[in-house]
């Protein structure tokens, strides 16, 4: 084969602007925890790092979690002074009277510190998590140093191995899509290689190249990344067991928000019907939308939404006995 091994192909996208700097930020942070949890234990050590980064992620959310539910009991309260004030304007399409309107919502809202926005602080904050978690997932090597360096050692053994290309290129051609130039020669490329292969990937690598003894780093890479049988880096899709991670976030999204909507009630129908819409259609929606998601990414969904339902039990019980003492409480 000729000297020069070039695929026509791109094996990642670049996160951009926006969540290339949040997710080496978050890199950064999930090092930190990895290590820790690798003095520990190797096996699921990248489950594991997953599983306590979310419990940090969620505690670090807790007081804004906690100005949420605080927001909720307040509208509570003024909801039938507001409802007072769109009867007092209902029907009118006069701009002067909107403008009207809106002055006295607002002084409405200032006079009980109520801010309607603080309610989706939250999710705001968690968006760019997760799609820098996303990327994150996809190429745990760039971001985990002990990860990086197990998959330097393999590479530069494939690297050092006669005619590798041989077996390599016909393995990485399919494995990508069109759009972008790599030489499996180079290091920093035969890593993005690498990266995407699957199990029988592997199979055929060890099998065209006998010589290549890797089996070693491959059960090390397994122990790492295989979380009770899952590989945390793979795509969810519809086999087994994977899809059961689509299911637990679909079910897990429900509890969450029926958990947060017992105590946010309304005597408005029309709030109580988009409550309940939502109450169904976000579990659905994060059901179907988990499948196309890193495994690693639906584990982290599914612990935060196991942790939120822990903190909102408890918010719910101590903003009770709370705003009660100061008439606020639900009704």
């Amino acid at each position: 084969m000729n000297s020069i091994f070039i695929l026509t192909n791109i094996i990642e996208k670049d996160p951009g602007f926006i969540v290339g700097p949040i997710s080496k930020l978050l890199g950064i942070i999930i090092n930190i925890v990895f290590k820790f949890v690798y003095m520990i234990t190797t096996d699921h050590s990248l489950g594991l790092t997953i599983i306590l980064f979310t419990v940090i992620v969620r505690l670090l959310l807790l007081p804004l979690n906690y100005k949420q539910q605080k927001s909720m009991y307040i509208m509570q309260k003024i909801q039938p002074e507001m409802k007072k004030i769109q009867e007092k304007y209902k029907g009118n399409k006069d701009p002067e009277l909107a403008k009207k309107m809106q002055i006295e919502m607002s002084k409405l809202y200032s006079k009980h510190n109520y801010n309607p926005l603080s309610g989706c602080l939250p999710i705001f904050i968690q968006l760019p998590i997760f799609i820098a978690l996303y990327f994150i997932m996809k190429n745990a090597y760039l971001f985990v140093t002990d990860i990086g360096n197990l998959y330097t050692e393999i590479a530069n053994q494939i690297l050092a191995t006669p005619n590798y290309p041989d077996v390599l290129v016909p393995i990485v051609q399919p494995l990508v899509p069109r759009g972008m130039t790599i030489d499996i020669s180079q290091l920093p490329d035969m890593l993005k290689a690498i990266n995407k292969f699957t199990p029988e990937n592997w199979e055929a690598v060890q099998a065209g190249l006998p010589s290549l003894d890797i089996s070693s780093l491959l059960q090390q890479k397994s122990s790492i990344e295989y979380f009770f049988g899952i590989n945390l880096a793979e795509t969810v899709g519809f086999s087994f067991p994977k899809v059961l991670l689509a299911v637990l976030s679909g079910f897990t999204t429900f509890l969450s928000s029926w958990v947060i909507s017992r105590k946010n009630k309304s005597d408005d129908p029309t709030l109580k019907m988009q409550q309940k819409i939502m109450n169904i259609v976000m579990p659905i929606m994060m059901t179907f939308f988990t499948i196309s998601i890193p495994c690693g990414v639906a584990v982290y969904w599914i612990v935060g939404n196991i942790v939120q339902i822990i903190q909102q039990i408890f918010l719910n019980s101590y903003c009770e006995k709370k705003f009660a003492e100061q008439g606020l409480a639900s009704k």
